[in-house]
């Protein structure tokens, strides 16, 4: 595995164990509070880099 290779594994690990942390304080959250909104928004911003490590 090349240096390139291992770096983009290393961060996909890393988003899913972000979004996989985030989706759990998200759920715990209640709904009444305004950081589930941060919360929600965080958790898509990870997705969205996870979905682009997993195509490149």
């Amino acid at each position: 595995m090349s240096g390139k290779e291992l770096e983009r594994e290393t961060l996909r690990k890393l988003a899913e164990k972000a979004l996989k942390e985030l989706e759990e304080a998200y759920r715990r959250i209640p709904d009444t509070d305004n950081g589930k909104a941060y919360l929600f928004r965080g958790k898509e911003r990870v997705r969205l880099m996870l979905n682009i490590l997993k195509e490149g």
